[in-house]
């Protein structure tokens, strides 16, 4: 049964990449990055790991040309002990904004782990 689930997973992702337009872009202004209580390394997976923000955008929003992270709105600070959470606003093509709640999990290593889920603008 895993390995089934872990196959069309598989297929999912590749279908998702290839819904992908080739030449959009992403713009993340720095002072919209540093907002978030995301480290450098822990922002860069929060956007590309598979369920991060932007797979996550991705999926729901395979045609959008241009995406831009406006703002984060930090609801619960995170410091490597207690969950934090954060709201994540992109736009799309300069139109519609897509907000998604992001959970930052302590691991109790000392690593992070979260949890993205769409949320309402």
């Amino acid at each position: 049964m895993k390995h089934t689930l872990l196959l069309v997973a598989t297929i999912a992702a590749l279908l998702i990449g290839c819904a992908t337009r080739p030449d959009s872009t992403v713009t993340i202004p720095p002072e919209i990055q540093k907002m978030s209580y995301a480290d450098e390394r822990l922002f860069r997976d929060l956007w590309t790991a598979p369920g991060g923000v932007g797979f996550a955008d991705v999926t729901m929003y395979p045609r959008a040309r241009n995406k831009a992270l406006t703002r984060i709105e930090v609801l619960t600070p995170y410091d490597n002990k207690k969950t934090g959470v954060e709201r994540w606003y992109i736009q799309h093509d300069g139109q519609d904004t897509a907000a998604y709640l992001v959970k930052l999990i302590p691991d109790g290593h000392g690593g992070t782990t979260f949890t993205v889920q769409k949320d309402q603008p």
